[in-house]
């Protein structure tokens, strides 16, 4: 009998750390799900994104949950749940961020990239090469925008073809991993209890915190933190929780 009902794992960093250990983790989902289990990628990455690496590595999945916990989709790709951030703090956000230098903006609605004409918008993502601007544009959005959004930094793994850079995520307040897991155990009607995270980054922390749950031996030390156990890989995650 499996320990935990539902596992959300985080992809680049947890269940993508190189090409060697992506088959094991993808038959472990698999027998996972087959023991009755449901699996669920929840990533920064938006919903196109995701879908292509789904495709490539034929990842069995019950849902996703794309571009920080803005957004859920079922097996279908059919969107069950959203959290934008509105017009007005869209456009106030997007005015601040011009005002810096050395900077690189996207925006995302609930499929991809989009062009911005002053919209609600599910993700806004800053780029730059400057770690310590990343940081300040960070602390400036959570504290301008505190009750409307939340921002995080997060600086590139091995996954990314070019590591110079960081990016600033920035969501609905109401967003978030951990708030997203929240919205769909709740429609599911699993108790929290049964409930397993797996992540590795600065994103993942809310949800590794609030669920007890589990981290990367290749995480970043804040994910480590507050992990209750770490493991080599998602693989080994699913054969402990499977016992």
């Amino acid at each position: 009998m499996i320990k935990k009902q539902i596992v959300f794992s985080d992809y680049d960093g947890t269940i993508y750390i190189t090409e060697e250990n992506m088959k094991r983790n993808v038959k472990a989902i698999e027998e996972y799900r087959n023991c009755g289990g449901e699996f669920v990628i929840v990533t920064g990455r938006s919903k196109t994104s995701v879908s292509n690496v789904i495709k490539q590595y034929n990842i069995p999945y019950d849902y996703i949950i794309p571009n920080n916990g803005a957004v859920v989709f079922n097996s279908d790709m059919e969107k069950i749940y959203e959290q934008a951030i509105s017009k007005d703090i869209s456009s106030k956000i997007v005015e601040y961020v011009k005002t810096k230098e050395n900077i690189e903006i996207f925006f995302y609605d609930d499929e991809d990239k989009v062009e911005y004409h002053n919209q609600e918008l599910l993700k806004l993502r800053i780029r730059t090469s400057d770690y310590e601007l990343a940081q300040t544009i960070e602390d400036e959005i959570n504290s301008m925008f505190k009750d409307d959004v939340r921002a995080h930094s997060a600086f590139p793994g091995m996954y990314y073809d070019n590591h110079d850079f960081v990016i600033v995520d920035v969501v609905s307040k109401d967003a978030g991993k951990d708030n997203a897991i929240k919205k769909l155990i709740e429609m599911l009607k699993i108790d929290k209890k049964y409930v397993a995270t797996i992540g590795d980054g600065r994103n993942d922390i809310s949800m590794i915190k609030e669920y007890n749950g589990f981290s990367m031996m290749t995480a970043e030390e804040g994910a480590k933190e507050v992990a209750s156990m770490i493991f080599e890989n998602v693989a080994d995650v699913l054969d402990y929780i499977g016992k």
